[in-house]
């Protein structure tokens, strides 16, 4: 395979926007091709392989490539995304549970169905848009492995601090993803939630492609009996390729 360009896309960012920085940095040259493979999230950061020029072509071979991410898992609430760019559904207080066997529970091979919000296409279209415009349509489903998760911290954090940190991390975003209706959702949660203490899990992840941390976050939530979103994603890793 040809050496990729190894980017850092940072939080707020999409992968398209990510490569428009690295031509404005200089690190792709004006007119030539580039692609990413393997999506990150605008929420999420971290290690996004570019292909430049001829390499396009190759963008299969990468996609394969196992990745590692550190999560933060946030028990407490859930979003029709599945992290904190989304509308909040629900808020229900963590009543207590053995985290370290949820997370145990979610290794190994599973058949999921991709997210509402994501980009994945039916009948050529992203389902994303489906779910914007409020048309059900039959989810897909695939095969993905996770190879291992590792706790590695419990925390917890206080109602205003969190919703004020993720109000200041949604407002960054660029582009349109909702973010005034998010927003709104949001500062309900501050104003009228009657929990006061919210519980965030650390873990490390190793996965095969097509993975999604936001549906992992969810089903550790499931497992604990909570709502549950992923708060924060860093891909640290895609195969040997790192920052």
């Amino acid at each position: 395979m040809t050496e990729p360009l190894v980017l850092w896309k940072n939080e707020g960012e999409t992968p398209l926007a990510c490569i428009d920085r690295a031509r404005r940095e200089g690190k792709i040259a004006e007119g030539v091709k580039a692609t990413y493979a393997g999506r990150l999230d605008p929420m999420a950061s971290g290690v996004l392989l570019v292909l430049v020029g001829d390499a396009v072509h190759e963008k299969e071979a990468f996609l394969k490539l196992d990745k590692d991410y550190v999560v933060e898992v946030l028990l407490g609430v859930s979003t029709d995304t599945g992290d904190i760019l989304g509308k909040v559904v629900v808020a229900k207080e963590f009543a207590g549970g053995d985290i370290a066997q949820a997370v145990g529970s979610c290794v190994g091979e599973f058949v999921e169905e991709y997210p509402k919000y994501s980009s994945k296409t039916v009948d050529g279209k992203p389902l994303f848009q489906y779910a914007n415009e409020g048309e059900e349509v039959p989810v897909p489903q695939h095969t993905i492995t996770i190879s291992s998760i590792d706790l590695v911290d419990t925390q917890t954090m206080g109602k205003q601090e969190l919703v004020d940190t993720i109000l200041s991390r949604v407002t960054k975003i660029e582009g349109d993803f909702r973010q005034q209706d998010i927003v709104e959702k949001w500062s309900e949660v501050g104003r009228v939630s009657e929990i006061e203490t919210f519980t965030l899990l650390t873990i490390r992840v190793t996965c095969g492609s097509g993975a999604y941390m936001r549906v992992l976050a969810e089903k550790i939530g499931r497992l604990l009996d909570v709502p549950a979103l992923a708060y924060s994603i860093v891909r640290t890793l895609v195969g040997d390729f790192h920052i």
